[in-house]
């Protein structure tokens, strides 16, 4: 368990049978207050929310291709397994 005073929220994420110990404890401290709107778009905002298009690298193509890339820095013979 943890070492503080309330179930931390990794703890939860690592064992969800904890969760309702987890609102039960945040809800008697005081914490159960909040904007249900507010909420509910921000959560809405995430779900939609996409990568960054500069996030993610394209896909390799070419006829010579593996499908692996290997960056620019680095050379042919270091992706190779010993």
């Amino acid at each position: 368990m943890s070492v503080g005073k309330f179930t931390s929220l990794e703890e939860v994420r690592k064992d969800p049978k904890l969760l309702k110990r987890f609102i039960q404890e945040r809800v008697a401290a005081g914490h159960s207050e909040g904007d249900e709107t507010k909420f509910d778009n921000t959560l809405g905002s995430m779900l939609k929310t996409k990568p960054a298009a500069g996030k993610t690298s394209s896909e390799a193509s070419g006829a010579d291709c593996s499908k692996t890339q290997i960056p620019q820095s680095t050379s042919a013979d270091a992706s190779r397994k010993r």
